[in-house]
Order: structure tokens, then sequence, then C-alpha cells
């Protein structure tokens, strides 16, 4: 078991090595690629709940909204989203299989995803930063800003692990995630923001960045793995899917970063 999660990470990160350095299109469809797949596994999830949801008009619907983003049309997000809705209306009123619950859950779940892929997709972009107001000019704003995100939100889940096995006594939600302890949360957090430093000293980006990124991190990222396991005892499953051997599905993988990734950009947009 070890084995393979430690295969299925190093591949992981050579793809993510690739990516990132590539970006543009490369990284923008391997981030919609994992949105489609974390959108089915939502359904599946859904659907362990005896809840009906429109599989197809999701992926239309994601595909819509990360295509805009990646090609920077912005102004149309509004417009997409709003038709989104209305179309999830007009299948309930017309439709005999979704109910007002089917329509929750489908919003619910669409937004879940989307906030956190299309986040990370946008922290990538170049482009983007020159509308930013970031500390100085620099050329691979989004190549530097998405590794702080990645090695601060990987530096949480560590040191809390470790943390959690040397010192761990008092659980925070054990009905939730009997492994989860204060002590643990404790280190992941200090890990966090020891990590944003150290790295924004490195690439050499203010460090103050550095710190509140792993301010951001430390806290979400923990409550983005409690919201996943939340919803996998709801529906009484082990993971949310099969994609990564070792780890799971997409869901079980980035539950940290569809929590993180947002607040990052938020920041980022404060900064």
């Amino acid at each position: 078991m070890l084995k393979t999660r430690v295969i299925t990470a190093l591949v992981g990160f050579i793809i993510a090595i690739v990516c990132i350095t590539f970006g543009g299109v490369v990284f923008d469809a391997l981030i919609t690629l994992l949105a489609l797949i974390g959108w089915r596994e939502f359904t599946l999830l859904a659907k362990s709940r005896r809840v009906r949801m429109p599989l197809l008009w999701g992926y239309i619907y994601i595909l819509a909204v990360m295509t805009s983003l990646s090609l920077g049309y912005y102004n149309i997000i509004l417009a997409i989203g709003l038709a989104g809705v209305f179309c999830l209306y007009m299948m309930m009123t017309f439709g005999e299989r979704y109910k007002l619950h089917n329509v929750g859950y489908s919003i619910f779940g669409v937004i879940y995803v989307l906030l956190g892929m299309g986040a990370l997709l946008l922290i990538r972009q170049d482009s983007l930063y020159s509308l930013l107001p970031m500390p100085y000019e620099r050329d691979n704003w989004g190549v530097v800003t998405i590794w702080l995100l990645l090695f601060t939100t990987w530096a949480s889940d560590t040191f809390a692990y470790f943390a959690g096995r040397a010192f761990g006594k008092n659980k925070i939600v054990p009905t939730i995630s009997p492994n989860k302890t204060l002590e643990g949360f404790i280190g992941g957090f200090i890990g966090a923001i020891a990590t944003g430093i150290v790295y924004a000293f490195i690439v050499g980006t203010p460090m103050y960045m550095g710190a509140f990124f792993g301010l951001i991190i430390g806290v979400l990222a923990p409550l983005g793995d409690l919201f996943e396991s939340k919803m996998k005892r709801i529906c009484d499953v082990k993971d949310s899917g099969v994609l990564l051997p070792g780890h799971g599905g997409v869901l079980d993988r980035f539950d940290s970063l569809l929590f993180a990734a947002p607040a990052v950009l938020a920041y980022l947009t404060l900064l």
C-alpha cells in the first residue's frame, strides 16, 4: 500500500512539474480534466444517497467556465453561471426526475469543484498578475505562486501527520476523522507558515507573502480535509474515487486545495 502511494505521488509530482513549467493550455487542460473528474466523483457520492444529478449538465457547465477562465473571458463567467442555473430550474420544472433537492445538490457540487479548480487555474496564469496589486513586477508570478500554494499545502498535511503521530492526544472531531488531533493541527499550521517563509526567501519574494500563504493554508487545508471526510461519511464510502492508486480519487487528493486555493486567490487581490 505504501509503495503504491509513493509511486502515485511521484508520478503526480512529475506531471505537476511538467504542466506547471509549460503553463498555458497544458496546465489549463490538466486542471479542467481534474475538475470534470471531480464533478463525476461528486455525482457518484450523491448517487450513494439516491440523489440523481444531471451529469452531462455539469460537464458542459464546468467546461464552459474553465474554458472562459483559460481564455481570459472573465466578463462572461456570470452569464454562464446564470444560464447554467436557469437550465437546472427548467429541468426541475419540466422534468420528472429532478426535484428541488436534485437542484440543490447539483449547484453545490459545481460550486465546490469549480471554486477550487478555477482558482488553481487562475493562480498559474502569469497574465493575471498584471491586473493584481503585486509587490513588484515579475515575469513568472504564476509559477512562483502556484508552487508556494502547493508546497505550503503539502507541508501542512505532512507536518500535521507527523506531529499528530508524535504528540497527538486531543481529538478534534472524532466522529468525522478519528485520527485528527489538535496537536496535529498545530503542527501543520506551524509547518505551513515555516515552509511559506522559507520558500519565499529562496525564490526572492517578500517573506510576509509566504507567511500569509502559510497562515491561510494552515487553517483552510485541514478544514478542506475534514469537509471531504464528512461528505464521505454521510455517503458511507471510503474514497471519492479510484483514479489515484493508494490515494483515492481527485476529491480525496485535492480536498485541501479546494478550500485553500480560492482563499489564496482572494488574498492575492488584496496585496
